[in-house]
């Protein structure tokens, strides 16, 4: 037949050349997908664990900063008198706070106490005297957590209680797969040692 053009197919040669280029494009949008991911998956990891410590030196600076004593220091804990709410210048089970870091320092979280049985005198004691008045005896608790995955976490004291007057905190958390150092400093500005009688007792009363 004339004038009917005939058309032409690809051959096998042109078809792989244009699936080798499609395979390539395909490759490098999935690579830089996984960039992205990546990147981004990263980023938020940095902003949470930044927030968290962010969130935790605001608490601790101003629990510590507005504190009357910091009373004990136990293993893993210092146990910090928070403040004289009924105003009787004696430690209260539900005015105590206890900033917990975890055998190995790999967390740090505050333990309160909700209102109770108070009767028996709340003073200043021995470690065992604090596991045997404030555990045994059960009290509700609370427990909010500041920072939930750290590590090495040392916390440092200028004087031993009661007299302490200065505490810092510092911890590693890991962003990124990267290991930063954080610390946490505050001083006593409410610091009672007025109403210190001796090491383990307070006074009844300002004198």
């Amino acid at each position: 037949m004339t004038g009917i053009k005939q058309m032409r197919g690809f051959s096998l040669v042109e078809l792989l050349m244009a699936l080798t280029v499609m395979v390539i494009v395909l490759a490098a949008v999935v690579t830089l997908s996984y960039a992205l991911n990546v990147a981004f998956d990263g980023a938020n990891d940095i902003s949470e664990k930044q927030a968290e410590v962010r969130y935790a030196t605001f608490r601790l600076t101003e629990l510590i900063k507005h504190s009357r004593l910091v009373c004990a220091r136990l293993p893993g804990d210092l146990v910090v008198w928070r403040a004289d709410d009924n105003g009787d210048n004696q430690i209260n089970v539900s005015e105590i706070v206890y900033i917990e870091t975890g055998y190995s320092g790999e967390y740090i979280r505050l333990l309160q106490f909700y209102p109770g049985n108070e009767d028996f005198d709340i003073s200043l004691g021995p470690i065992q005297w604090w596991y045997k008045n404030i555990f045994i005896y059960r009290y509700p608790k609370l427990r909010t957590t500041l920072v939930n995955e750290c590590s090495g976490v040392e916390i440092t004291l200028d004087n031993n209680p009661p007299y302490t007057t200065f505490v810092s905190i510092v911890f590693d958390v890991e962003e990124n797969n990267q290991v930063r150092t954080y610390q946490i400093s505050s001083t006593l500005r409410c610091w009672a040692g007025n109403l210190l009688r001796d090491f383990y007792t307070l006074v009844t009363d300002d004198d």
